[in-house]
């Protein structure tokens, strides 16, 4: 059976392998790259590991709409930083597809993709047929009768093949095509590393987040219709409300990761999001989960942010993650 993007005509292909990618990535100590095209932009983000430090040597949002807008914007920043023929990790906007939790069909490897067709197509808001898959799948659940589950990514092809086609003008090679989920997954497992459970609070410039992992296994991730911004400019009983609706949700997030997966409480939740927002925030957390809650500061982990403005560092922050890929 052929590949979904070879049967669109497309030059490349899905993998099959349990983690999402579009094209297989490849680790290497040195400069690491990530791009994200956005609905309103591109950040790309240059990261250095070369001496032992993780040196941020760019992180910038460049304001383009449009496909053809922002490979333009690409091709300049590619020629001014100096980056032709280097590799790149490509991280997509959540608006650009769609991330679908179904039971696993019982069917036979070769046969999946084709059942995964039949099972989402009316899930999508495209015709099936134009649509290119890949799937990651989630650790085995603890519970008796559980079905296993896993995610399926679905985007339309021609959409993939554009963000190829501007990349490769640009002068840049890609590595892999990833989703927010995974990048920051990525983010996650490169700070904290493979053996501590972590739930992270994320909100961000267009989207909020909530996420469990141990390393680079994805146990939970649930998309939340909050954003950093939503908690500025609040009157007091109505930031309270929305701590209190971000603080239920964390829990019942911690208390289906346990209970599924029967792995025991996770380590910590870090929370995620601009300075301005963010001792309030983690303080409301700290007091009201059944687990401890903390910041988590880039800047103690990455030299060189110090010269990034806020504003560009929270539109890259999953950009960042799409760079430190390892897997």
């Amino acid at each position: 059976m052929k590949c979904d993007l070879e049967q669109q005509g497309c030059r490349y292909k899905p993998e099959t392998a349990k983690q999402m990618s579009w094209f297989r990535p490849k680790s290497a100590k040195g400069r690491r790259l990530g791009i994200g095209f956005q609905s309103k932009g591109i950040s790309l983000v240059d990261v250095d590991d070369s001496r032992g430090e993780r040196a941020i040597r760019h992180c910038g949002f460049y304001p383009a709409e449009g496909f053809q807008a922002q490979g333009e914007e690409l091709t300049k920043l590619v020629r001014e930083l100096k980056l032709k023929d280097s590799a790149v990790n490509v991280v997509l906007d959540p608006g650009m597809y769609s991330l679908l939790q179904v039971e696993a069909p019982e069917v036979e490897p070769e046969e999946l993709r084709s059942a995964l067709r039949w099972r989402i197509k009316d899930l999508i808001d495209f015709h099936i047929d134009d649509a290119v898959l890949d799937v990651f799948d989630l650790p085995e659940s603890k519970r008796q009768g559980v079905p296993r589950l896993m995610y399926v990514v679905a985007t339309r092809a021609n959409l993939i093949q554009q963000v190829v086609d501007q990349t490769e003008r640009a002068g840049l090679r890609i590595n892999s095509i990833d989703i927010n989920e995974l990048s920051i997954r990525n983010l996650i497992a490169g700070l904290f590393g493979p053996e501590s459970v972590q739930a992270l609070l994320y909100l961000g410039a267009t989207q909020g987040s909530i996420e469990i992992s141990k390393g680079d296994i994805l146990y939970l991730t649930r998309r939340l219709a909050v954003t950093a911004g939503d908690l500025q400019g609040q009157g007091e009983f109505a930031q309270d409300e929305l701590l209190d609706n971000l603080v239920l949700e964390l829990q019942r997030s911690l208390d289906y990761y346990e209970s599924q997966f029967g792995q025991g409480p996770a380590s910590s939740v870090v929370v995620l999001t601009p300075e301005g927002q963010l001792d309030r925030l983690v303080d409301y957390a700290d007091a009201n989960l059944l687990i401890s809650a903390k910041s988590l500061s880039l800047s103690d982990y990455f030299t060189g942010l110090e010269q990034v403005a806020d504003a560009d560092l929270i539109m890259s922050i999953t950009v960042i993650g799409a760079a430190l890929r390892s897997d």
